[in-house]
């Protein structure tokens, strides 16, 4: 598998505490030009133990329901994190661990040049669409995904400007993270995270469909 924005002889040692935590890191799977691709916050302790990225439970749920949608994995769609290495007791990242390892998430989104990124979880929602509560931008996400620059993170920035110059127009789906989807937890609303992150994989495949065709 090719490393996407990686030039380390032995690893990544940036971060300290993911370096004594990680068995592995975890690179991202690549998505055809034009396609969809999958971004969550970091690898659990499935996807360090394995080396991919989404393979867990929380993963297998995602995957089922695009596969319902007529996407499979490296046909349809390829996966990434925020962060490479898995945070000891799957915490959340720092904010100095995820600017050490968005400019490597840059390099990768520029070389595999998706059209459509599907945001899994607050913090991959919050570095490309900015702050805020997840359930507002998925609200706000409903008429029109579509990526503005200036809401990314610093360090996405330009890359973000010139995939919308390579792809036309770069659109983003928020959704929940796929560990509440799997134990049906209920979102802030009331309503189920699971019946909110199906409502946006659908609108996810409509619109990828959608611009494939245009």
């Amino acid at each position: 598998m090719k490393n996407y924005g990686m030039n380390w002889k032995n690893g990544c040692e940036k971060c300290p505490r993911l370096v004594a935590s990680r068995t592995q890191i975890v690179y991202p799977v690549p998505c055809p030009p034009g396609g969809l691709l999958v971004i969550g916050e970091a690898p659990g302790a499935d996807e360090d133990e394995i080396g991919e990225g989404f393979v867990g439970q929380a993963g297998r749920t995602l995957d089922a329901l695009l596969v319902r949608h007529g996407l499979e994995r490296n046909r349809d769609y390829g996966v990434a994190n925020i962060v490479r290495c898995r945070p000891e007791g799957n915490r959340k990242p720092t904010r100095e661990e995820v600017a050490n390892c968005l400019p490597h998430l840059a390099a990768f989104l520029v070389e595999a040049r998706p059209k459509m990124l599907l945001l899994v979880g607050s913090t991959a929602v919050e570095v490309f669409l900015g702050p805020g509560p997840l359930l507002w931008h998925i609200e706000r996400s409903r008429n029109s995904p579509v990526l503005l620059a200036k809401d990314a993170h610093p360090i996405l920035q330009p890359a973000i400007r010139r995939l919308h110059d390579a792809v036309a127009c770069l659109m983003a789906v928020p959704m929940p993270h796929t560990s509440g989807m799997a134990w049906n937890r209920k979102a802030p609303s009331g309503k189920k995270w699971r019946e909110i992150g199906e409502e946006q994989v659908l609108m996810a495949a409509e619109w990828l469909e959608l611009v494939r065709v245009s």
